[in-house]
């Protein structure tokens, strides 16, 4: 956080950097190295996770992950930034800034503000239950 706003913690933005390389293909799998970084916009907060995946089945399934999505990113690094998404969600709300979007299509989408409300109902719920005495065994107190 910046010392010089420290209670800023609503972002506009985020910025991303993603990366992937393949550093082992072989007939029934490949093996990934991935990096993201997540700069909030103004730049007072970085979150970077980096890691190794591996891949498993023929090349034509491989590449079907490998290609690319509407938004021209790889299939393969919105799967991982899936599986990624509860530990980001997790480090944003730990260091008490916005979390990043859930999808990776939706960085920048900002103007998402996170606000705790506690929702009225009409009409108060009322839970009766009848209760029948034979059926709860009599607790008996110690000797005091």
């Amino acid at each position: 956080m910046s010392k010089n706003d420290p209670k800023n913690t609503v972002f506009h933005k985020y910025d991303v950097e993603a990366s992937i390389d393949e550093i082992e293909n072989a007939e029934t799998h490949s093996t990934f190295k991935y990096g993201f970084t997540i700069l909030s916009n103004p730049k007072n907060v970085r979150l970077n996770i980096d890691g190794i995946t591996k891949m498993t089945g023929d090349s034509k399934e491989r590449d079907e992950i490998l290609a690319k999505d509407e938004n021209e990113v790889p299939k393969i690094l919105s799967v991982i930034y899936q599986e990624l998404f509860p530990t980001f969600f997790l480090l944003s709300k730990s260091l008490n800034v916005s979390c990043p979007p859930h999808q990776i299509g939706g960085m920048g989408a900002g103007n998402i503000s996170e606000t705790n409300e506690i929702e009225e109902s009409s009409a108060p719920e009322e839970i009766t239950e009848s209760i029948d005495e034979s059926d709860t065994p009599d607790i008996m107190q110690p000797n005091a």
